[in-house]
């Protein structure tokens, strides 16, 4: 396997800004079964800016300006409620570099984020109405084993933690990484994890036990 497919996943750090407490906290609990690739850090009202990827930020609370809010280095997103075309249009015009829904599911914003984070601009204005098309179950591309290697894979284990977990060599691991990345068509760790995100493959719980769960797959945005 080449160097490129041995890297582990980019972790992607979110900071909020001008929430409450509890929208913070919230999300933050979100976040943490998938903290492997994604966390929030404390947003500061005052001193040096934190160290972060992504700044989120509520659009009518910076109506009153004309750009978006550049006190961090980051790519700023605008996360609202308010998912109107009009509202998407005034915060893409005022140069944030991406729009996310309040009404997304966590994986869903965890896909969307990670791909701004990546320097995609990407706007998921869902309202919170209708669901994702099951697909037929003959439709998955996977075998068992290589759904599994996937999601330790985005849960952030290297392939050698993978081979030690399942009893299989390490060459074995390799093997079923080249053939889930030829199936879903992608050619880097880093597209790996974004796909199995937004196909539900993210672990959680005990690491002595990995039981992939093959969750309804989310409709790209």
């Amino acid at each position: 396997m080449d160097r490129q497919g041995t890297t582990a996943p980019r972790h992607v750090k979110v900071a909020i800004m001008d929430e409450s407490e509890l929208v913070v906290h919230g999300i933050r609990a979100m976040f943490e079964p998938h903290s492997a690739v994604i966390s929030v850090v404390p947003y500061r009202t005052t001193g040096p800016a934190p160290l972060c990827d992504l700044t989120l930020y509520e659009p009518s609370a910076q109506r009153r300006t004309t750009s978006a809010p550049q006190r961090f280095p980051t790519r700023m997103v605008a996360f609202g409620w308010d998912c109107s075309p009009e509202a998407v249009s005034t915060e893409m015009s005022r140069g944030a570099a991406g729009f996310v829904s309040k009404w997304l599911p966590t994986r869903r914003l965890i896909w969307n984020l990670l791909q701004i984070a990546d320097g995609r601009v990407i706007v998921d204005a869902w309202s919170g109405k209708g669901e994702p098309v099951r697909p037929s179950a003959e439709k998955w591309p996977l075998t068992h084993r290589e759904t599994e290697v996937l999601s330790m894979i985005a849960s952030g284990l290297a392939n050698r933690d993978i081979a030690e977990q399942t009893n299989l060599s390490i060459n074995s691991v390799k093997s079923y990484i080249r053939g889930a990345y030829a199936k879903i068509e992608v050619t880097s760790r880093s597209q790996a994890v974004l796909w199995a995100i937004q196909h539900g493959l993210l672990m959680g719980g005990d690491a002595d036990a990995p039981k992939p769960r093959v969750a309804t797959p989310i409709a790209r945005v």
